[in-house]
This record gives C-alpha cells, sequence and structure tokens, in this order.
C-alpha cells in the first residue's frame, strides 16, 4: 500500500488565514479519506516547502487554527473563551505607545500585497525579507473610493472614520481589530495582521492603517485628498 500526502499552501489573498490542505491517497480504494497524522502533515510540510526560518513552520502549528479547523469554525463556549484570552493577551502597542501613525503612510501599507509566503527570497514569489510587508487590505475591503479594485469577502471600510468618529474608543477598537482579529471574534477568517501567520505587519505599520482609516484627512473619509496623496506615495 503506497501512501502520498500532497500539501499546498496559499495566501489567500491576504484576507484569510494561511490555508493548507492535506490529500491522503493510497491505493487501496477503501481507505481514501483516511485521516492524516499531525506527524505525517508536519513531515509533509517540511517536505514541500523551502522553509526560509524555523519559525515559519509555527504557522502550520498554531493553536487557534487548530481548534477551529477541528471544529469547522464553531468552538464551543469554552474553546472559544480560550481563544479569546490567549488572542487578547498578543496585542501590543507601538513603541510609541499611540494607536493612531501616520495616514499617508497607511496607504502604502494598506495597497501593499507583499508579504506571507513560505521559502528562500529569490526563489519563485517567496518573500524577501528586506522588503516590508503590506496588508492587501483591497483584496477583500472597499477602502478608498479612488480605488476601485476591491474585493467584497469582507464589508466596505469606505467613511469608515466619518461614519464611526475619531473618538478614543474606535480608536483602540480598529487598531486591536487589525492587529488580532480572532480576539475578537474566535474564527474570523481576517488574518491577524500582528500575531498569528507570521507577524505580517509591525505594531507601527498597523497603527498607520489605523489612521489612513479614521484620519478625516484620509482618503477614506475625505476623497478630495486622494489626488494629493496619491503624488506623495506613488
Amino acid at each position: 500500500m503506497i501512501k502520498q500526502i500532497r500539501i499546498s499552501g496559499y495566501l489567500l489573498a491576504a484576507c484569510a488565514s494561511l490555508t493548507v490542505t492535506a490529500t491522503y491517497a493510497l491505493d487501496d480504494s477503501q481507505d481514501r479519506g483516511k485521516s492524516v497524522s499531525d506527524a505525517e502533515f508536519m513531515q509533509a510540510i517540511k517536505e514541500s516547502f523551502l522553509i526560509q526560518t524555523p519559525g515559519d513552520l509555527k504557522r502550520f502549528q498554531d493553536p487557534t487554527l487548530t481548534i477551529c479547523n477541528q471544529t469547522n469554525d464553531l468552538p464551543t463556549p469554552e474553546q472559544a473563551g480560550k481563544i479569546l484570552q490567549r488572542e487578547r493577551a498578543s496585542i501590543q502597542l507601538p513603541k510609541n505607545g499611540q494607536y493612531m501613525g501616520d495616514w499617508k503612510q497607511g496607504k502604502i501599507w494598506v495597497e501593499g500585497a507583499h508579504g506571507g509566503r513560505i521559502g528562500f527570497p529569490g526563489f519563485a514569489d517567496a518573500d524577501n525579507p528586506a522588503k516590508p510587508n503590506g496588508a492587501n487590505c483591497y483584496a477583500c475591503h472597499a477602502v478608498d473610493p479612488n480605488f476601485p479594485q476591491n474585493g467584497n469577502m469582507g464589508p466596505s471600510l469606505t467613511n469608515y472614520g466619518k461614519i464611526r468618529g475619531q473618538g478614543k474608543a474606535i480608536v483602540k477598537y480598529t487598531y486591536e481589530k487589525i492587529y488580532n482579529a480572532k480576539s475578537f471574534v474566535p474564527c474570523s477568517l481576517m488574518p491577524r495582521y500582528g500575531s498569528g501567520e507570521g507577524h505580517l505587519l509591525t505594531p507601527e505599520q498597523i497603527a498607520d492603517i489605523t489612521a489612513f482609516l479614521i484620519h478625516p484627512d484620509s482618503p477614506v473619509n475625505n476623497p478630495k485628498q486622494a489626488t494629493v496623496a496619491n503624488v506623495a506615495t506613488h
């Protein structure tokens, strides 16, 4: 009997966590669909990916994603409580202690699509660690109304600050939601940009994105600023 495990991984438009699929193929058709053990799965991961750093493997051994996968994103109340507690503990502020950064820099991070790929730099489309990651927000959200290319998996963020205001509570919520969405919704499809899936963004980048969504001068809330912002950031 021949066993073959095929592993494929991809970052789904940076809108969902790293998705991994495992196929367990056997010569004996009666055994098809048999579960793959954790040891077999991790061995297939190591053989299927060019791992740049040992820390990359932690993305496949995340306790929160394990529970969400095992329960089809429907954890029990006890499991959900543990997830929320663990994920909230991961949230950190930027070094200056401020939730809001530079909205013009935030525009760059929101539009940026680099980040999240495993492998050696220069091989296929693997990440270059010298290049800062982006959030690729437009893959799932409408954000700046002057940037028409966007997905619709997530809610529209256009006029985010105009609708919600610029109060301390919404600023804090926005920062923490971007940093770790699973600290609010246990099995959220939104990446944990500050923790979890490879720490895609720094706290400072998340503060910049928070400012981009909330600041009244941002084109998100003031489309007239779009021309000036595009000239300043491209």
